[in-house]
């Protein structure tokens, strides 16, 4: 077999058009698995044990179910309840349920990692404990809890694929559409895998960037 990669010419709209669902996709649930994992996390070090214990066992859960069979739940479950939802707000809720307990064990690492004196050194200033967590608790877990967040996030991009299940029109449904059209799996295959690892790069040039950030940032103070 004589490979023909000339095909991406003609097939490049589809696979850009997949490429920037898949982009969209991995940002929206970023953006809510983030500070649904800084809540995880801060939640997990409350007083009441029963909240504790809740938490705990919701982690293990989320974290131990496949996301796939948590999409499927979202997205052919909640309709026998009433609740229907298009494909690409049910891949978003299941992949940021999931990740928010991913990223709340994350968070809670890079909190610990911040010595209790902080927190009492900061209340003899006379600081709220919210100005206390995002003026000096939050940026000093940046250093510690930067590396796996990105390490998640990248997964989360690659993740992404599984929303083809419920027809979200992502970078590896497009492959998957185009190659069955045009014959040619194996050149779209390795164009749709170049991207992922492009956009995979830039998540990681983004964690050396931010380590350098957050190192200045503790130099400095």
């Amino acid at each position: 077999m004589t490979l023909d990669f000339s095909i991406l010419g003609t097939v490049w709209p589809a696979l850009l058009r997949g490429t920037l669902v898949t982009v969209e996709l991995t940002a929206a649930v970023l953006a809510v698995a983030t500070p649904g994992g800084i809540l995880v996390a801060l939640l997990r070090g409350a007083p009441s044990r029963t909240l504790r214990t809740i938490l705990a066992t919701l982690s293990w859960i989320c974290r131990g179910v496949p996301p796939l069979l948590l999409l499927f739940f979202v997205f052919f479950g909640l309709p026998v309840i009433g609740i229907k939802l298009p494909p690409l707000p049910s891949a978003v809720i299941a992949m940021s349920l999931y990740m928010s307990f991913y990223f709340g064990e994350v968070f809670r690492a890079g909190l610990n990692s911040v010595p209790a004196g902080q927190w009492k050194a900061a209340e003899a200033l006379g600081l709220s404990p919210a100005r206390t967590l995002i003026r000096i608790i939050l940026p000093q877990t940046i250093p510690a809890a930067l590396p796996p967040y990105i390490s998640h996030a990248t997964e989360i991009l690659k993740g992404t694929a599984l929303a083809a299940a419920v027809s979200v029109p992502e970078l590896t449904s497009a492959a998957k559409q185009v190659f069955v059209v045009t014959f040619r799996p194996f050149e779209i295959l390795i164009a749709a895998a170049a991207i992922y690892a492009i956009l995979d790069s830039l998540l990681l040039v983004l964690q050396i960037y931010g380590e350098r950030w957050a190192a200045r940032r503790s130099a400095a103070r």
